[in-house]
């Protein structure tokens, strides 16, 4: 497959660019910014408990694997 260089966007990409366009001025660029910031924050929360959940990992396997030391030993 060969790249045309162009990308297109999808719709929801296409949405925020549209709703960009009321933005006048830095201070309300950066705190949308800061919105979509905390939007995905909360999403990698929610994946990240949800791992948790599904694989067993309890606060106990995260000290452990805090403390775990696997470095290969030095052979002499």
């Amino acid at each position: 497959m060969e790249a045309t260089g162009a990308t297109q966007l999808n719709p929801a990409q296409l949405n925020i660019l549209r709703l960009m366009s009321y933005i006048d001025t830095e201070q309300e660029q950066n705190e949308l910014q800061d919105i979509l910031l905390q939007f995905y924050r909360q999403k990698t929360d929610r994946l990240l408990l949800q791992f948790q959940k599904e694989n067993n990992i309890t606060q106990q396997t995260l000290d452990d694997w805090s403390n775990l030391h696997e470095r290969t030993p030095y052979i002499k």
